[in-house]
């Protein structure tokens, strides 16, 4: 028995309880994020225009702060054709393109900065072999295209955030809120929702841009999104629990006043 504890007499002995270990990155991004939190705890800012949402509430929205993020509108989700697409036949998942196209031509109509993500996580599978080789698959949707000069960043997690410098790319241009669509809405939207909170980006989720594989998935994902933000107790800020819920009509009638 002595023998084979042995080995364990060489690790590190860990800290005494009563000393405090700090981390310096660890410390400075908890700096970083306290800082966000105390400028979201004075409200949301005043916008050039604003999108009417869900419990008669309403989201801000301006130029100089506001982004459009789609997630994932490639051709492998949204074809029957495609390596996820082909499992899910017969099934929603293009209900929110058109939507998704009305966003983009609002948003860059107004101006707004525009990010678009890519995933290689598919399921359980991470195919970074993919990336960067113009595999018609992986790509973005002929339909949902970036333009040249807008963000587009390229995913293993289901969330847009944690595995690319989304964050550092939106806060370069001066972003603090979201007006988000895509697909899939119960995966990647609803992670890369909780992800754009937890960073302080105030959430507007456009639902009739947004699908999944399944109606009852998308309803539900809606549902979790929405309903803490609209209930009494956690409804006091604008989007950050975890989101306002709007429609595509409603983010065009928002936008309108930044197109002049």
């Amino acid at each position: 028995v002595e023998s084979s504890l042995a080995p364990l007499a060489s690790l590190p002995k860990l800290p005494k309880k009563d000393v405090v270990v700090k981390f310096e990155p660890d410390m400075k991004r908890r700096l970083e994020m306290s800082a966000f939190a105390k400028a979201c705890a004075d409200g949301a800012k005043p916008g050039d225009g604003s999108v009417a949402c869900r419990g008669d509430r309403a989201f801000p929205v301006a130029r100089s702060d506001t982004a459009l993020v789609i997630i994932d509108m490639q051709t492998d989700f949204l074809t029957k054709e495609g390596r996820v697409g082909q499992h899910y036949q017969d099934t929603p998942v293009c209900s929110g393109m058109a939507g998704v196209k009305r966003c983009l031509a609002a948003a860059r109509a107004a101006g707004l900065t525009i990010a678009h993500s890519r995933s290689h996580r598919y399921g359980a599978s991470v195919r970074d072999d993919l990336v960067g080789t113009g595999d018609v698959g992986y790509e973005l949707h002929p339909e949902c295209a970036a333009l040249p000069g807008e963000i587009v960043v390229d995913k293993w997690t289901f969330g847009a955030f944690a595995s690319t410098p989304l964050e550092e790319e939106l806060r370069a241009r001066g972003v603090e809120r979201i007006l988000l669509c895509g697909v899939l809405t119960n995966v990647c939207i609803f992670a890369t929702a909780s992800q754009a909170v937890d960073r302080f980006f105030r959430v507007c989720l456009v639902e009739d841009a947004c699908a999944a594989f399944d109606q009852e998935w998308h309803d539900m994902a809606i549902r979790l999104i929405s309903e803490p933000q609209v209930k009494k107790g956690h409804n006091g800020q604008i989007g950050l629990y975890f989101g306002e819920v709007a429609k595509v009509e409603d983010v065009e009638v928002g936008l309108a006043p930044l197109n002049k």
